[in-house]
């Protein structure tokens, strides 16, 4: 028994070597390594929260973290970094989000067996300048220099990105487009994150802080205005005179007009006012005394004439007398006026001619069926006088 287990231990020993011997190769033969991966880029050191500060003083920034480099490239680092900006609207008093990322296209650290970094970066602006090629597209590309080694920009309908080289690392700056601000901002990015990389070393600390901005610039309102301007809006008063309003109430006293003034609003991050200079209402009274039942009863009718809008465009007006005739369940349409008129209940009758919408209605008789239909005949003879007097 003794002889043969001397006889089995060595042949255990012997094939059990190969094992032991694979085991401390593979745990020490990567010996490069840590070195490796303590020289890679840090996407959110490139572009810290602190850059974005400066440049957006005073505005909300939210970091979304980094995103990690595919475990296939070998030791794992950021490569790329986004954060995002709260910044004023120019078209109402809401913020909204404007995205700033840097992303790192190659770095050499560890791969060296492909063209050198400037073949590389030479390939890229190759192929985006076919893509800005296509008429299709509102991409354009512009060269800078004094950005890292070499650097171009390009800008499309939201976003500037300048794409550069800085020894063996190619990198991205995005800026969504926001004002005339955003490509210098871009611009001062870009040149920062280079300033704070080594080729061979690997990250280092910028030998001076991103200069700061006293104020972000909010971007003008470039909207056309929905409206029309003052000077087109017409005068209540003078699409029907007294004179007309008493002869459709020969037997009533029938009062002064009352002028309404009013304004229009331009809308954007601060709304403007605009006082018009005539009358967008023209209210006249129209009342008698009469005997019902041996009582004195007053019969009252109010006669108005509102403008309600003038729009920039027909297309605009179409659109906005189709909402005021669904407002007011405007559902009897009424020919011969304008462009288009509808009657609601209430004896108001809508008119759109052209860009101007109005309305005329007259009042009374909402419990005596007889006076609502008079008063239904009397505002449709009156809207034709209104109608005939809009441009």
């Amino acid at each position: 028994m003794l002889a043969r287990s001397a006889l089995v231990t060595p042949l255990l020993l012997v094939l059990a070597s190969p094992t032991i011997a694979q085991t401390a190769t593979t745990a020490t033969s990567p010996a490069s390594e840590p070195a490796a991966a303590t020289k890679a880029p840090d996407a959110c050191r490139l572009l810290p929260q602190a850059d974005l500060e400066a440049l957006f003083p005073g505005r909300p920034i939210t970091a979304k973290g980094p995103t990690l480099s595919p475990i296939h490239r070998g030791p794992q680092y950021a490569e790329s970094c986004m954060y995002a900006v709260k910044l004023p609207s120019p078209t109402s008093k809401m913020d909204h989000a404007r995205f700033a990322s840097v992303t790192v296209i190659r770095w050499d650290g560890i791969t060296r067996d492909r063209e050198t970094p400037a073949q590389a970066f030479a390939s890229i602006r190759a192929t985006r300048e076919k893509v800005a090629a296509d008429p299709k597209l509102t991409l354009k590309l512009a060269p800078l220099t004094g950005i890292a080694d070499e650097a171009f920009q390009e800008t499309n309908s939201s976003s500037v990105v300048i794409r550069a080289r800085k020894d063996d690392l190619i990198y991205a700056v995005s800026l969504d487009l926001y004002s005339e601000q955003t490509a210098p901002n871009a611009l001062a990015l870009t040149k920062q994150a280079a300033a704070r990389w080594q080729g061979g070393v690997g990250m280092v600390e910028a030998p001076r802080q991103i200069a700061t901005n006293s104020a972000v610039t909010v971007p003008a309102d470039t909207r056309p205005s929905s409206v029309a301007p003052v000077e087109q809006w017409p005068d209540a008063c003078a699409l029907l005179t007294p004179a007309e309003v008493k002869a459709a109430f020969p037997d009533m006293m029938v009062s002064e007009p009352r002028k309404l003034m009013g304004k229009i609003t331009h809308e954007s991050r601060e709304n403007r006012q605009e006082a018009l200079p005539n009358p967008i209402g023209c209210q006249f009274e129209a009342k008698r005394t009469v005997e019902k039942d041996g009582k004195r009863t007053v019969e009252l009718n109010q006669i108005q004439v509102s403008v309600r809008n003038v729009a920039a465009t027909e297309d605009l007006s179409k659109r906005w007398f189709q909402s005021a005739v669904k407002v007011s369940e405007a559902k009897t349409p009424v020919a011969g006026l304008g462009d288009e008129a509808a009657l609601d209940i209430m004896n108001r009758i809508h008119i759109r001619k052209g860009l101007t919408t109005v309305d005329v209605r007259v009042s009374g008789g909402e419990r005596d069926q007889a006076l609502h239909d008079q008063a239904k005949a009397r505002v449709g003879e009156l809207a034709k006088i209104v109608a005939g007097r809009l441009k």
